[in-house]
């Protein structure tokens, strides 16, 4: 409840801000992330925008795991650095990479072993969920597909759902890839959809700097995707 209560107030500053900023007329970009999608292919995208840009003032908003959008749908940021699928209404997203996933254990979990696992696999284990509220398209798919919530502990942080599996020995998914403290392992699910990292962006935002850092976004990744 506090923590509910205090992130709507971030939010209600921020779209402040965010007003104070347009009508003062400055050159500014505000980008969301989420939890990792900032490092790799933010550090190229900053160089080159900063390069074409260098005027511009970019604030960046990092984004618990419970908001795919990392505040585009509210309007709190201009752009997002995120991963998919989420709801897409009003929005439209270029796919930067595409990566495989897989289940986070601890290390002692007999699964741990396995070289590779199905969803069915994880069947009747407790799974980190993600708060009510949360976009039904994301929460379904880390949870494995399945619609209905999941026994488990609610978490809203890569750190939450890590110390999740490490003090209840509850299972998730993760990009694979990621590096994880000493106790967990992640086995590839061969049956889970890649997870999309994407550059995100609402439908009908025809600011310049927006559609600047869409454009390189697409020209650093030319074999990602456009979707609506």
């Amino acid at each position: 409840m506090l923590h509910d209560e205090a992130r709507r107030l971030l939010e209600q500053a921020e779209r402040a801000r965010a007003r104070v900023a347009a009508a003062v007329g400055g050159a500014t970009l505000t980008v969301g992330t989420l939890a990792d999608s900032v490092e790799e292919p933010g550090t190229r995208l900053s160089t080159a925008f900063r390069r074409r840009h260098p005027g511009v003032d970019v604030r960046v908003r990092e984004s618990d795991l419970d908001d795919p959008t990392t505040g585009l749908r509210a309007g709190l940021v201009d752009v997002a650095l995120t991963r998919a699928p989420f709801d897409t209404t009003g929005i439209e997203l270029h796919v930067l990479r595409s990566d495989p996933v897989g289940a986070v254990l601890r290390a002692d979990d007999p699964l741990a072993r396995r070289g590779a696992l199905h969803l069915h696999d994880l069947a009747g284990r407790r799974w980190f969920r993600f708060p009510d509220g949360t976009d039904p398209v994301w929460s379904t798919y880390w949870n494995g597909g399945q619609d209905a919530p999941r026994d488990g502990p609610v978490v809203r942080t890569a750190q939450e759902c890590q110390q999740a599996v490490l003090w209840n020995g509850t299972v998730g998914m993760v990009p694979l890839g990621h590096e994880l403290p000493d106790g967990l392992v992640a086995v590839p699910v061969v049956d889970q959809p890649p997870s999309h990292l994407v550059v995100a962006w609402r439908s009908h935002d025809t600011s310049p700097y927006t559609q600047s850092l869409i454009t390189i976004a697409a020209a650093l990744h030319p074999r990602g995707t456009s979707h609506q």
